[in-house]
């Protein structure tokens, strides 16, 4: 077994802590957001969903990271906060938070086809072509994106 130690975390990325002081948070959800000309007959009912129930459902097995570079621009941007899961199975086209042969954990897009981790920022031409040789540590599968789009101020 090769045990992975001094978990490292290349300019790309920021782990944020995961932490649960026994509080849920409800948001009201109207629906979904037409983004061309809503019906003025659709009936909008209010329910109320848990951004952690939802996103954080599974704490042993969620990392959050935040993005600290632009090797995934423009699909990536500066500060966007990533929940990852562990639990997922890796499958082509997912993104996922690597450390390949103990290196620094990075984002990255698996290529099954090329056996490749790849960035998709054509600026960067950083990829990881992987082999039977290769020890490949996963943060987990990106799931879902937190982009603010304004700073609020509390």
């Amino acid at each position: 077994m090769k045990l992975i130690q001094n978990i490292k975390f290349s300019n790309d990325l920021e782990l944020l802590k995961l932490e649960n002081e026994g509080n849920k948070y409800f948001a009201n959800f109207y629906g979904n957001v037409s983004a061309g000309f809503p019906s003025p007959a659709e009936d909008f009912q209010g329910t109320r969903i848990s951004l952690d129930e939802r996103y954080l459902s599974k704490p042993e097995s969620t990392f959050i990271t935040r993005v600290g570079g632009l090797s995934m621009f423009p699909f990536y941007q500066l500060n966007d906060v990533l929940i990852n899961r562990t639990d997922i199975e890796l499958q082509h086209g997912d993104d996922a938070v690597v450390s390949i042969n103990n290196g620094d954990f990075t984002l990255k897009r698996w290529d099954a086809h090329k056996n490749m981790f790849t960035a998709l920022n054509e600026k960067y031409k950083e990829s990881f072509i992987v082999t039977d040789n290769d020890v490949v540590v996963s943060l987990g599968i990106v799931v879902a994106i937190v982009r603010e789009i304004k700073n609020l101020k509390l």
